[in-house]
């Protein structure tokens, strides 16, 4: 049977053993990644952290002529409207469920919200998205949607999200893409030797997909993009393409290996192109599947000749800098500091599995030391470890950086910054070196009052992180 003829994915935890709890170092992370029976932490108290709900609303905010109903009570879908006020993509709604409604079933409620809302705006798709309250009463979402899309002959996708099966928000990317490709993928079709390549790509900033686009049409590839800013064909138009190509395999692999799995598509397995060596990696696996081994390595020579004219004499060189990004991104980020001669002084991602053990072989092997911190909304663990090591630099995305900046430490937010590929490099190390010349702002802050008192400063950082007894 196939793996998408089920409800939704398994957890990340049960899938790829992923942990969201961890402080230690590199070279013990990486031995007990690899071990056969990994030991699971947990957090006896968490400050803040995202859910998959989150997760799947950002992810469905970007699918271009859509309707997204959220199934729950209206506090679940307040998070939503950050992604509809970024001006990103299709509506969302939401049932508005109360005390009876979860006791008694909402079924027909949410009939009549996907009745009302397609007469209203005719969208190309309807995304249902269930909710904690859902996965507790158990209203029968099925149901409701097969007998509206032969009612409206209208593509209904439910996406089975419960907010507490998994600790990884992540998980709900997976469950989206699942959702996506099992009721708009559509039947297996033959594949297209000279048709389009799938770049996959979710929730990535504007400037960085035209640039991964503007490499693939050096080398001669039409894009088909997804799930980024597609429309609903775009899914059924990626199981005949020639292969798929990821820009961060953390949030893509599912797709990109269900692609694979299911419709026969050829699967990429290329790095997150973010400084010249990892986007000449990236390009020399693009152009490797092209058959245009050549001209990707000519591409990548050009465009590194460019970059160096507009990057003149960046260096970090001296310069000790903390990393507090997506995993993805937070290892590609640490190569580019090591490869303009800074020093990586510890890192924050936001989870590890077993996608990451041959990079983190690779990392205990060279830095075994390096401080290695596995948090998603934990400012109060990260500012413990941050003050202990005194960086010059941190970078990171913009929730932590007030308070980052009241260490009197450079701060840098990367949450809508271009970084992946040449154009992405040269605008970072733009606004690298303007953190680093321009300090009055942090020494601004530096003045005022850190948020927790020192006797917090002085407890251990993997104070709450026990190991998970069963």
């Amino acid at each position: 049977m196939s793996f998408l003829k089920a409800k939704a994915p398994r957890s990340r935890e049960k899938r790829l053993d992923t942990m969201s709890a961890w402080q230690g170092t590199a070279s013990a992370l990486a031995a007990e990644l690899s071990a056969k029976a990994g030991v699971q932490r947990i957090r006896t108290f968490s400050q803040s952290s995202h859910d998959d709900l989150l997760y799947a609303l950002r992810l469905l905010a970007g699918i271009r002529d859509s309707v997204t109903v959220v199934h729950a009570p209206r506090g679940c879908a307040a998070a939503g409207l950050y992604y509809q006020t970024g001006g990103v993509g299709g509506r969302i709604a939401v049932t508005n469920l109360d005390e009876r409604d979860t006791i008694m079933g909402a079924d027909l409620k949410l009939r009549r919200a996907v009745k009302a809302l397609y007469h209203r705006y005719r969208p190309e798709v309807v995304f249902i998205v269930s909710s904690p309250v859902v996965a507790i009463n158990n209203d029968d979402i099925q149901s409701v949607v097969e007998e509206l899309h032969e009612e409206l002959e209208l593509s209904i996708v439910p996406v089975y999200v419960t907010g507490f099966a998994s600790s990884n928000a992540v998980t709900g990317y997976d469950a989206t893409l699942h959702a996506l490709l099992k009721y708009l993928g559509g039947p297996r079709r033959d594949q297209e030797p000279g048709g389009k390549v799938n770049l996959l790509a979710v929730a990535e900033q504007r400037q960085d997909l035209r640039e991964a686009l503007r490499l693939l049409a050096a080398l001669g590839a039409q894009a088909n993009v997804l799930p980024d800013r597609a429309s609903a064909g775009a899914f059924e138009e990626a199981t005949s393409a020639r292969f798929s190509i990821p820009l961060d395999r953390d949030t893509e692999d599912y797709l990109g290996a269900s692609l694979r799995d299911k419709y026969g598509v050829p699967y990429v397995e290329a790095p997150r192109p973010i400084g010249l060596a990892a986007t000449g990696r990236w390009l020399a696996a693009l152009g490797a599947a092209l058959g245009t081994e050549e001209e990707a390595r000519k591409l990548h020579e050009r465009e590194t000749e460019s970059a160096g004219s507009e990057l003149g004499g960046f260096s970090l060189l001296g310069v000790r800098v903390y990393l507090s990004l997506g995993t993805a991104a937070a290892f590609g980020l640490l190569e580019l500091v090591r490869e303009f001669g800074g020093e990586v002084a510890g890192i924050t991602v936001s989870h590890l599995d077993q996608l990451h053990c041959r990079r983190l072989q690779e990392l205990a092997g060279r830095y075994p030391d390096l401080p290695v911190h596995v948090a998603d909304g934990q400012p109060f663990e990260e500012l413990s470890i941050i003050k202990r090591l005194a960086p010059d630099l941190y970078l990171g995305d913009s929730a932590h950086l007030g308070q980052v900046g009241r260490l009197g430490i450079a701060a840098l937010s990367l949450e809508n910054a271009p970084i992946l590929g040449y154009r992405g490099l040269a605008w970072l190390a733009r606004r690298i070196s303007l953190a680093l010349e321009n300090r009055s702002f942090g020494a601004a802050l530096a003045a005022i009052a850190p948020p927790y008192r020192q006797a917090w400063y002085r407890r251990s950082p993997n104070w709450h992180i026990k190991q998970e007894v069963k």
